[in-house]
């Protein structure tokens, strides 16, 4: 059945790839995943949620996938979606879109790091999602300081979308990433709060280190955005419930070299 969420990525995603396959190219290292303290955290695209009913990545699709179309017509390879479907039917899913990569960048003027199909990336998914239905929330937030939207959208099937987009652009950390979070649910059922509060952007720098259970994601002072302005700081104490502090991911959290 075609759901709110896959007639989205006929506006934003397109698979090229033969017609006789879905997916670009799947995402098998589970060396690039790990759960801690109840999170799921995939390394390479910096995806770091909590998935309410998961406790191991085997629970977790992850794909790399082609993102697109951009607002010229380009379209980016460099893009990761991780994905599972609760126990009561809610759909979640978080989407990672790198433009710092060279490949991108050689796209032209407008993709490097001040270029203004970068700084309009978030706006622009934005606009694709109101197409889908009745919004009924459409508002600009921050989370750890970073600039973000969301939105909750009705859709023609009466299930409700709820979407929280983040855009981290850090000229220090060469970061210029799109990240996108959704969860769609039955018309009546319990807004998933406690997933998109979760929403956060792994920080590779720390992660999986002795230094990893303060300054695993990214955070930020409210000096920004920008973000230039703002000083990166450590998080507060992190995951679901109550842990040892030996129990946070340590060393286990970066592939083996």
């Amino acid at each position: 059945m075609e759901t709110g969420s896959t007639r989205f990525m006929a506006l934003v995603t397109a698979f090229v790839v033969s017609s006789f396959s879905p997916y670009l190219s799947a995402a098998p290292a589970h060396a690039q995943e790990i759960m801690a303290r109840g999170y799921y955290n995939h390394i390479e695209s910096r995806i770091s949620a909590y998935f309410p009913g998961v406790t191991s990545v085997d629970q977790v699709a992850i794909e790399q996938f082609t993102y697109g179309h951009m607002e010229d017509g380009h379209y980016i390879d460099f893009a990761y979606r991780a994905s599972y479907t609760g126990e009561d039917g809610t759909r979640y899913s978080v989407t990672s879109v790198d433009f710092a990569t060279p490949e991108v960048v050689a796209l032209g003027n407008r993709y490097v790091k001040d270029g203004t199909l970068v700084k309009t990336a978030m706006a622009h998914a934005a606009t694709n999602y109101r197409e889908l239905g009745e919004v009924t929330y459409d508002q600009g937030t921050v989370v750890e300081f970073i600039p973000a939207h969301q939105l909750h959208v009705t859709l023609p099937n009466g299930r409700i979308l709820y979407v929280l987009l983040i855009h981290h652009r850090d000229d220090e950390m060469d970061q210029r990433r799109l990240i996108i979070a959704e969860a769609e649910t039955a018309p009546r059922a319990r807004q998933p709060g406690l997933f998109l509060a979760s929403i956060g952007i792994v920080n590779p720098e720390y992660f999986g280190t002795d230094a990893d259970h303060t300054y695993w994601r990214v955070r930020y002072t409210r000096a920004g955005p920008p973000l230039h302005l703002g000083e990166l700081v450590a998080t507060q104490p992190w995951g679901m419930g109550v842990f040892e502090e030996e129990m946070s991911a340590g060393g286990e959290a970066l592939p083996p070299e």
